[in-house]
């Protein structure tokens, strides 16, 4: 089992999935479109949360090689396994907000305890990391990405179309 089988990926909507793959690939959204053989008025209508267009069933396939990510192949599995509920959110208001914060910085805190209790010369690996170690700070580092979607999910509503940069 890997790392990515705990990020919670039900939350996430469906553009900000593929903006975390194309973002996540290095590439930029013309090199996967010309790759996918995607038009200009094709993306928008894909990376736009207000509409309810995905990419065709062949060129998922194809936009998954292009990145070099199965992450929208999780999330619709993800969709399947919660009955593909609807992902319309409460936007998030000032006090919701500031809860998100602190339960990221919370979770931030324990990546920070895990990876210097890792890098302290008397812990268990002494001088380098142990397959333990890692172990502990990348669960730690999941709860930071799902505390991260979560946020994300529920700011979505105020933000509008995911651009280029997260």
């Amino acid at each position: 089992m890997t790392g990515l089988d705990k990020i919670n990926l039900t939350e996430l909507a469906l553009p900000d999935v593929l903006q975390i793959m194309v973002t996540g690939s290095g590439q930029t959204w013309e090199d996967v479109a010309t790759t996918c053989g995607w038009s200009p008025a094709n993306v928008n209508r894909i990376r736009d949360p207000r509409q309810n267009y995905w990419p065709t069933l062949p060129k998922i396939s194809l936009f998954c090689v292009a990145c070099t990510s199965t992450l929208l192949l999780d999330w619709l599995y993800a969709q399947v396994e919660i009955g593909a509920v609807d992902l319309d959110l409460a936007a998030m208001d000032c006090t919701a907000l500031l809860a998100s914060m602190g339960e990221l910085f919370s979770e931030m805190g324990d990546v920070a305890k895990a990876g210097n209790s890792a890098l302290h010369p008397e812990s268990e690996g002494g001088c380098s990391i142990t397959n333990t170690e890692a172990r502990k700070i990348i669960r730690e580092l999941i709860d930071v990405i799902n505390k991260s979607n979560e946020a994300i999910s529920r700011l979505r509503p105020l933000a509008g179309v995911p651009g280029d940069r997260i």
